[in-house]
């Protein structure tokens, strides 16, 4: 058997390691549980947005596939990394605390307004709609108010908030307008 410096077997170190590891990925679950559920839900929207962006009048520009599908790669693509940034530090500093959970809580009103409410006037299944309500809007909730709630402070979420949602807003048509010119 070999010994560390402690008495230790290489075996005991590796439980220990592993343990450690549960213990993160325990604590990060929830947050990971919330990626998926948004990475589900932004394939949905892949899938099926296109087509049904072509009826949907005012509420929805008409995109192609490629392009559509594109911005929807930058989107998740800054998901992704804000997620990762807020659990790969040890006490994430308050910009990236609030930028992650504001992403979350844009993610969670996504489900209601374009998804429900182009439902609802459209009389018709919109993309993303079941993927929203169902997998983005209760984790989501829970990752924010259930994990953070005792932590938050409201006008930092709502600052947050406010700022991943106009970026992303306002860099949907100029990201669709990218992606036109890279594959078409």
């Amino acid at each position: 058997m070999f010994y560390n410096r402690n008495d230790k077997t290489i075996d005991d170190m590796s439980d220990e390691v592993l343990l450690i590891c549960l213990v993160e990925i325990n604590n990060s679950m929830y947050e990971i549980i919330f990626l998926v559920c948004f990475t589900l839900h932004n394939i949905e929207e892949l899938i099926w947005l296109p087509g049904w962006s072509k009826n949907a009048g005012k509420y929805h520009p008409q995109v192609k596939r490629k392009e559509f599908g594109f911005a929807l790669a930058v989107v998740t693509l800054i998901g992704y990394f804000l997620t990762f940034a807020f659990l790969n530090s040890e006490s994430p500093n308050e910009i990236i605390r609030y930028l992650y959970l504001g992403f979350v809580m844009m993610m969670c009103l996504n489900a209601v307004f374009p998804h429900l409410i182009a439902a609802v006037v459209l009389k018709r299944y919109a993309p993303g709609l079941l993927t929203g309500l169902l997998l983005n809007l209760p984790a989501g909730l829970y990752v924010v108010f259930g994990r953070h709630g005792d932590q938050l402070e409201l006008n930092k979420l709502a600052a947050g908030f406010a700022v991943c949602t106009v970026v992303t807003v306002f860099s949907l048509r100029p990201l669709f307008k990218l992606g036109r010119k890279l594959f078409d």
